[in-house]
């Protein structure tokens, strides 16, 4: 079977989803949106899968360009469905973190999706009910594949120790980890406020992540100010140093405002690291009690409870790789096959 992806390399799930499709003989070739290029290139044997709809129209600039945009994006939709039955999305969200300068757009657009394509892929039950809920029209598309783990994706390996000599951290403190790219979404700003108000001065917050928005990283950076419990590492992290940052954590922080799938949560699984997160979507699918805390979205107060039990309760790391295990690309590889074949 051949896969168009959109898009196919360049982010870390993808690259391993499509890495596991390769490995069960799937050829994947990276789709060009673009109406020449599909009918150029799509046939009608062929997949179309489609990750995060949004990327494929401007949310940005005057209203008229963007509606240009958008109608573009329908188009070859059509287009697209004209040439193949077989167009599949998977839902990473909800709705877009960066919302289109004319919101209904994006509210749209996942209603289009819905309607033209023949499966929509999410990554566990609940996940599954957040996404029918709010369009119930999805419900007898939805398959639950599993959201796969990163284990031994990101060399070189490190401990604890030589992990924190790397990056120049005290080798005794409690470390906090956020990780990814910030976004205010993710409620990075509340997390800095609750850690400044309660930490102690043996604890560290470490941040490492690149900001898309300037004013938002000038508003984190006053949030911080000089205080040395805060390292601020305000760039893109590449994949030979991730080992380094998430094994000199003692825990993650996902404690995001809204979430329906988190790679971020995933990734601190397969290091053996428990997670804060909230209550939510994917996130109630694989963190467990003995694998995290889950609290309710911008409940201050159970934040900051969390922080304090995550330093309290004597996590497993070897229980929390064995649960993260389970939760395989290959797996959701063999399940995409499946149902493209049916």
């Amino acid at each position: 079977m051949r896969i168009l992806a959109f898009p196919y390399r360049g982010i870390a799930y993808n690259d391993g989803f499509y890495d596991a499709l390769s490995a069960q003989g799937a050829e994947v070739i990276s789709g060009e949106w673009a109406g020449k290029w599909l009918l150029q290139n799509l046939r009608k044997q062929d997949a179309v899968h489609i990750h995060w709809p949004s990327f494929l129209y401007a949310s940005s600039g005057t209203s008229g360009a963007v509606l240009a945009s958008f109608l573009r994006f329908v188009v070859l939709l059509a287009v697209m469905r004209m040439r193949t039955k077989k167009i599949y999305w998977t839902a990473h969200n909800l709705m877009p973190h960066d919302r289109c300068v004319l919101p209904w757009l994006d509210t749209l657009a996942r209603h289009c999706m819905i309607a033209m394509v023949s499966k929509i892929f999410v990554h566990g039950a609940s996940a599954q009910k957040v996404l029918v809920d709010r369009f119930p029209r999805a419900a007898p598309k939805c398959i639950t594949i599993p959201h796969g783990n990163w284990i031994g994706h990101y060399p070189p390996e490190q401990t604890r120790e030589t992990a924190r000599a790397a990056l120049g951290l005290p080798p005794d403190a409690f470390i906090y980890l956020f990780f990814g790219q910030c976004k205010p979404y993710k409620n990075l700003d509340g997390l800095m406020r609750i850690f400044l108000k309660q930490a102690s001065r043996n604890d560290v917050l470490l941040v490492a992540g690149g900001f898309s928005d300037k004013q938002y990283l000038a508003s984190i950076r006053e949030i911080a100010g000089n205080d040395a419990r805060i390292r601020l590492d305000a760039r893109f992290i590449p994949n030979e140093e991730v080992s380094s940052y998430v094994m000199a954590s003692d825990a993650m922080c996902v404690p995001y405002r809204e979430i329906l799938t988190s790679g971020t949560a995933m990734l601190a699984l397969g290091f053996g690291k428990p997670v804060i997160s909230i209550n939510r979507g994917f996130l109630r699918d694989v963190i467990p009690s003995q694998a995290g805390i889950l609290i309710e979205p911008d409940n201050a107060e159970q934040l900051a409870q969390a922080l304090r039990t995550i330093q309290e309760k004597p996590w497993q790391s070897d229980a929390i790789i064995r649960h993260a295990k389970q939760f395989t690309y290959e797996d959701a590889a063999a399940i995409f096959l499946k149902e493209a074949a049916s």
